[in-house]
This record gives structure tokens, sequence and C-alpha cells, in this order.
């Protein structure tokens, strides 16, 4: 079996679906954060094939072939993972359509948040009044938490995918305790179909084993 190792910030972010698609299929990998790496700013600049234009993360290196851009990384781990001997990213095209389509819409959901981390504000006040306003009842995020749950309603999820797991692990990011104070507590508490989803999700018994010692990361536990 090949050697992976994904490097990202110690947070959920982007690389929290590749993470749990490794761990739900028992793939071995190494997580590299700066908690677990002195070097790793060095590292990641070392290793970047973009650099030193654009430095992302996260990166997935494969037995030393170092590979960006957290989407696709996404995929090709789902196209080597399998849970309960079906491959997460599905073979068959439409199934492969409602995978990405979840994908996108959780993008739609993560991106307005996303923007208030590099938007230069005036001043803190500014920035929280931004981020409330994404989650007001005619928000941004709240358009996609309405279209998200509304999708989940008319086909929940029979077997484990990329597009759920993605989905989850955004959505995810909306419930506090969260690395974004302003999103209000109890933000989630409406959408009946999105606590469904978690409820399946968090209990699964190699995410739940995994945020039983993951620090941070309370809000991925069962409700």
């Amino acid at each position: 079996m090949p050697e992976y190792e994904l490097l990202y910030w110690p947070v959920s972010g982007l690389a929290e679906p590749i993470r749990l698609c490794f761990l739900v299929a028992g793939i071995p990998f190494k997580d590299t954060t700066p908690m677990t790496d002195p070097q790793f700013n060095d590292r990641k600049m070392e290793l970047h094939p973009y650099a030193p234009h654009a430095a992302g993360l996260p990166l997935l290196v494969t037995d030393g072939k170092v590979c960006c851009q957290s989407r696709a990384i996404l995929r090709y781990v789902g196209r080597i993972a399998q849970y309960e001997g079906a491959f997460l990213y599905p073979t068959e095209p439409l199934e492969q359509l409602e995978c990405d389509e979840l994908i996108d819409l959780s993008e739609d959901l993560r991106r307005p948040m996303s923007a208030t981390v590099t938007t230069q504000y005036k001043d803190q006040a500014e920035k929280e009044a931004a981020r409330l306003a994404l989650m007001a009842p005619d928000g941004e995020c709240t358009k996609f938490l309405k279209v998200l749950d509304k999708k989940f309603g008319e086909s929940f999820p029979t077997k484990l995918t990329i597009g759920n797991i993605y989905a989850w692990s955004i959505v995810t990011m909306f419930r506090q305790p969260t690395f974004i104070p302003e999103i209000p507590a109890g933000a989630l508490a409406p959408y009946e179909n999105l606590s469904k989803l978690h409820q399946w999700m968090s209990t699964l018994p190699a995410i739940k084993a995994y945020y039983e010692s993951a620090q941070g990361r309370d809000n991925y536990k069962p409700i």
C-alpha cells in the first residue's frame, strides 16, 4: 500500500473530509500539522508544487508525489477508499453526479463565511456584523443550509460517499463550538434533516472513535 501524508492546519477545514475518508476506509495516513511537525512551514514551501506563487493547503504526499487542491484530493481518496465494500466515490456516473452536487452545494454554504476570514474589515465589529448577516433569516449561509436540509430530506443517504462526508463536515463547521464564534449557538437546530445526518455520521464507529480523542472537534461528536 502507498504511504500517504496529508498536510494541513490543526483545524477541520478543507482537510477534514479527506481525513474522514481515510479513517472510515481504514487506510493509514500521516496527519501532519504545525502541532506535529516543527518544520511544517518550511516543509510546506519545499513540497508545494505552486510555490512560491501560491501555497494553499491541503497537500497530499503519496509515495513522494505531491498533489494539491482539496476536492481533487478528496475525489482521488474516494476512488481508492471503500466502506462496506463500496467505493466512497461511486463508479456509476449518476451517483458521481449526486456526490459532486452535494460537494458544490456545500461550497456554496462555505464560501461566504470563508470570505470573512480573508476580507480586510475596518475593525472587529464590522467583521462580526458581516458574519451575523450571513446567518440572518435571509442570509447567504442560511439560504444554503435550507437547500441542503431540503436535499437530505428528499433523499437521505443509504451509503457513505464523499458527497455526504463533505456536506456533513462543512455543515458541522456551523455547529458550536466552532472556530467562528459569531455563528449563533443552535444555528443548525431548525434543520431536522441536517440533524439526522449529524447523528448518522457522528455515530459511525470509526468517526466516533476519532472524535473521542480529537482536540477542538467537540461539534463533530454525537449530539
